[in-house]
């Protein structure tokens, strides 16, 4: 019987308490959801890094453009809103879109590929979510070109593009970061 008795005692004493397990389970919860928080902020702060990079690909092509045609993807040029060279980068619609910017580039050779927002940004909406955009101002000597995207980890700002050629697209379509390309 001693025996037996101190066999249970051991059986009894080696094991964890339902307290015990509770709160380990409760830490290891608390801990994953930090790193599901971090993960998703991480991902966030990738895709605008693709973003600002591919502002610079696409300030590139239009400067490779601008050298061997001579303009900036302008009015004319049969791209982007109404053929002007300006809006919604990578957006067609066969009226206002008829051929994008993006493809403009791309059949001049310039752009190996489209260049779409790492979120799709190539919608039948492009006004929500995200995309890049491109507009023009003045003209000869005092022309200048930018490009915008919408940052998901910038704060928005309504003052994000002002002195730019649309000041408004802050406040109308969320773009707080520009690239000036002339």
């Amino acid at each position: 019987m001693n025996t037996q008795k101190a066999l249970f005692r051991n059986w009894h004493t080696k094991g964890f308490t339902v307290v015990e397990i509770v709160v380990v389970i409760a830490v290891i919860g608390i801990l994953a959801a930090i790193v599901l928080a971090s993960y998703g902020s991480a991902q966030a702060r990738a895709r605008d890094s693709t973003r600002m990079h591919d502002l610079n690909t696409i300030k590139s092509a239009l400067k490779v453009h601008a050298t061997f045609k001579g303009d900036w993807v302008e009015a004319g040029s049969g791209c982007g809103y109404n053929g002007d060279g300006g809006g919604w980068f990578n957006y067609t619609n066969g009226s206002t879109y008829t051929k994008s910017i993006s493809t403009c580039l791309e059949e001049a050779g310039y752009l190996d590929t489209p260049i779409i927002d790492p979120t799709g940004g190539k919608t039948s909406s492009p006004t929500s979510g995200y995309t890049y955009m491109k507009y023009h101002c003045g003209s000869g000597a005092s022309l200048r070109v930018f490009v915008y995207a919408k940052l998901e980890t910038k704060p928005q700002d309504t003052t994000a593009t002002d002195g730019t050629c649309n000041s408004s697209l802050d406040s109308s379509y969320g773009m707080n970061y520009y690239v000036q390309v002339r």
